[in-house]
């Protein structure tokens, strides 16, 4: 459950930093990790994991990242998705 959420703040932050800039620049690790409030190395391997599903881009260091068109759907259905449970649950 917590890597489910992890992912998902990784995403809603390049999607933030992909939406807020006319040419989105990658968003670097250390601001990653840190505006997550988990370890580098934590926030390192995660990034691996987003990138070998195709939802971010990193450099082989994993120092930077930037998110892929495939990211920002999987993002939205994420977020339908948990919109709609929410309203489920408040119908019963």
């Amino acid at each position: 459950m917590r890597l489910q959420a992890l992912k998902h703040k990784v995403l809603r932050l390049l999607a933030e930093n992909a939406t807020n800039n006319i040419s989105p620049q990658v968003m670097d690790t250390d601001t990653i990790a840190g505006m997550l409030e988990i370890s580098l190395a934590e926030t390192k391997q995660l990034l691996k994991a987003l990138h070998a599903s195709g939802v971010i881009i990193s450099n082989m260091e994993g120092q930077y990242s930037l998110i892929t068109q495939e990211g920002i759907q999987w993002l939205n259905q994420m977020t339908f998705t948990a919109h709609q449970s929410v309203q489920a649950q408040h119908q019963l």
